[in-house]
């Protein structure tokens, strides 16, 4: 590790490791370090809105070979009915111990590249207010690092935010624990489809990966975490059997490894960055896991970083640069932001008269016959105190064809 670096990325996971990739095909030198050892898994929505980011970062056609289903279609369940519809595009979901090593492996092709797991951040170096480098233990010996930038991809509770003392804000507490687990034999859907169940104030979700193995998963009131760690296994089993069909459906499934939990995810937005130091991913931005984002924004992040590092090069000044990089990263990401915070904040058990009503539309032609030519109006009417709604809803549907009415 001798030597100075363009930029040490502190956390190689999606937001360090993509970014590893983008500065390697700018030529600049980087050491990629990481506490974990690899192949690892780690906490995740595991969910991609789109595959986009994995093209240009050029690991999609390696990860689809692999075997991951395309999943094409979602269903949303309310009781024992649901609403099915196609996606805008594909998607694929990997368990992150294959996601983040096909993206670390690829970093590695660029000769200017090095990584170094099971190696600990330890301080960050000073010089006056700038970051110089950072000081790292490795196989329990200590070293510093010298390095023109540090960036912090390591995660929501960053040691590089809290030793830079970078400022949160918009910050909201954990709202939901989350529980998941991977099951093989689960019975599938005719197409991949991502599954979501709004039952009883609770979120369920099945997402298909390769063929046989699924992740199941549920948002569950605060209150019940703690009783259902006791006996996780037991506990998911009993409440996922509750969700229309999966009873039935998971007869002959079996947990691969054991049931993850976390009591909520918090919720954030931190400063971007300072004099010699950049957060990125969960370090910059955290939010609930509901509308699965999280990893598609560290990948808008990673690109957004590169960009602003290509305009340094080309000359912009470092503070313009990196204000213009802050400002975008906060405009993109704010929206999905908000939505995730009045989604799971308005989520309700729903009463019985809900149910039936909702029962005795889903399965009545008639009814929708009646809605389909005035739901714009209705969804807009009814979305006016978060009219972000209804835009991005709007948006979506121009990718379906959708034309703005005269």
């Amino acid at each position: 590790m001798s030597g100075k670096y363009d930029v040490v990325i502190v956390g190689a996971r999606v937001a360090g490791s993509s970014l590893a990739i983008l500065l390697g095909q700018m030529g600049k030198k980087v050491l990629l370090l990481d506490k974990a050892k690899f192949p690892s898994d780690t906490l995740s929505t595991h969910f991609m809105s789109h595959t986009g980011f994995l093209k240009k970062l050029g690991v999609l056609e390696q990860l689809e070979e692999s075997g991951l289903r395309k999943v094409t279609r979602m269903r949303t369940y309310i009781g024992s009915s649901f609403i099915e519809g196609p996606r805008t595009s594909y998607t694929i979901i990997p368990k992150r111990d294959q996601l983040d090593s096909v993206l670390i492996e690829k970093a590695l092709e660029f000769p200017t590249v090095t990584f170094k797991p099971k190696t600990s951040a330890r301080a960050l170096l000073w010089n006056g207010n700038k970051v110089t480098g950072i000081r790292v233990e490795e196989n329990g010996g200590e070293e510093e690092i010298h390095a023109g930038l540090v960036v912090g991809a390591d995660g929501k509770n960053s040691n590089i935010a809290h030793w830079a003392g970078a400022k949160m804000y918009k910050q909201t507490e954990p709202l939901r624990p989350v529980i998941y687990g991977y099951f093989e034999g689960v019975e599938p859907l005719r197409e991949p489809t991502t599954e979501i169940f709004l039952h009883e104030g609770r979120i369920g979700f099945v997402f298909p990966m390769e063929p046989g193995r699924d992740c199941l998963g549920m948002e569950i009131h605060p209150d019940e975490f703690r009783t259902m760690m006791h006996q996780p296994e037991l506990s998911f089993k009993q409440t996922f059997d509750q969700l229309y069909g999966m009873a039935e459906r998971m007869k002959e499934s079996r947990l691969l490894g054991k049931i993850i939990g976390t009591p909520g995810m918090p919720n954030f937005f931190r400063e971007a960055y300072d004099h010699g130091w950049a957060l990125l991913g969960d370090a910059g931005h955290s939010k609930d896991p509901s509308t699965g984002l999280g990893i598609n924004d560290a990948f808008l992040q990673s690109f957004l970083f590169a960009d602003a590092l290509k305009q340094i090069d080309n000359g912009t000044p470092w503070s313009e640069a990196m204000s213009e990089y802050a400002r975008k990263r906060d405009e993109q990401l704010l929206p999905g932001f908000q939505m995730t915070l009045d989604y799971i904040q308005s989520l309700k058990k729903w009463t019985e008269n809900e149910v039936a009503l909702f029962q005795s539309i889903a399965a009545n032609p008639m009814v929708w016959n009646k809605l389909v030519p005035k739901l714009s109006g209705h969804i807009k009417k009814d979305t006016e105190d978060f009219p972000l709604f209804y835009q991005s809803l709007k948006m979506e549907a121009e990718h379906f064809g959708y034309k703005k009415e005269s």
